[in-house]
């Protein structure tokens, strides 16, 4: 079959039922699906509509010759009777093929939401750092995400709508324009920073507490809240005494140690009134303190962290 250049080989959502190889040439794809725009090309060896071959379905895309090309077309009702001629297995083999070529694009499809995820955060962070402002206009979020990682505005709201359900961010009518406003004005950068050194260094960020750390900070932010004691320059103080009779009652009976809280002394969460002594007893040391909001965005992005991950896988 030849194609003369500018000519259309196929229309997007054409009922097809046809496979198509390109013999030489350059056949261009386009999809009004694809919010990006790109185009696709196909040049000679290329294989086109496997799936509008073996199950009928509608064109992907709409196929233009950019250049006088020859295409080889292969008809469904070939295919047919070729398999009639075939062992009964044959038709079985193809269609767990086409079964699980539909997986694996399903599967890279989440595997680009996952990767665009911190696209969208680093974005939404340097926004944030460089106005000061608690949000961002909507268009200009998709602007600068598409230019980072050539994500789809679909793909973007994707992102924006599991990020909201988990109270990250909202997205919002303001002044007749849609923004992407902040729940935390940390939360954002710091989730960012977590996904970073994760994929950077391939294990847990530091970023993440254990079980026991989140329980102990919880115990303290209890305590905090509790406290007539008024904040000093953010920082909260808690006696000793205070935080094992709460640690008792909250974490089921458990005795807190210097060996307990060690973990969180040595990154500077819990800050000692005295020298800090993993060997000595608890009691030497009369009390702590720690910075009360740093302490309460941990806790939040050990919340949604694994939260997030199950949404997206």
């Amino acid at each position: 079959m030849h194609i003369a250049a500018g000519e259309y080989l196929c229309l997007e959502g054409d009922k097809a039922s046809t496979l198509y190889i390109v013999k030489s040439g350059m056949l261009v794809g386009s999809s009004k699906a694809s919010e990006s725009g790109a185009l696709q090309n196909f040049g000679p060896g290329s294989i086109i509509g496997e799936f509008s071959l073996l199950e009928s379905a509608p064109s992907e895309l709409t196929l233009r010759a950019a250049e006088n090309s020859e295409v080889l077309a292969i008809e469904q009702s070939t295919l047919q009777a070729t398999l009639d001629k075939k062992p009964s297995w044959l038709r079985s083999i193809l269609s767990f093929l086409t079964s699980r070529n539909h997986i694996a694009q399903e599967n890279k499809k989440k595997g680009d939401l996952i990767q665009a995820l911190p696209s969208l955060l680093y974005v939404f962070a340097a926004h944030l750092g460089e106005t000061g402002a608690d949000s961002i206009p909507l268009p200009l979020l998709y602007e600068r995400v598409q230019s980072i990682n050539s994500t789809s505005n679909e793909d973007t709201d994707k992102l924006l709508q599991s990020l909201e359900e988990l109270g990250l961010l909202k997205v919002q009518e303001l002044a007749s324009q849609k923004v992407v406003r902040a729940e935390s004005l940390q939360i954002i950068p710091l989730l960012y920073e977590t996904l970073r050194y994760r994929a950077l260094y391939q294990k847990i960020s530091p970023n993440i507490l254990s079980i026991t750390d989140q329980m102990v900070l919880s115990t303290f932010v209890t305590l905090a809240r509790e406290s007539k004691t008024p904040l000093h320059n953010g920082l909260c103080t808690i006696t000793t005494a205070n935080l094992k009779d709460e640690a008792k009652k909250s974490m089921h009976g458990f005795t807190l140690t210097t060996r307990t809280l060690a973990p969180l002394v040595q990154r500077g969460l819990l800050q000692p009134s005295s020298t800090f002594d993993i060997h000595a007893p608890l009691e030497n040391i009369d009390f702590f303190y720690a910075d009360f909001d740093k302490i309460l965005d941990l806790l939040e992005l050990n919340r949604i962290f694994p939260l997030l991950d199950k949404k997206l896988v």
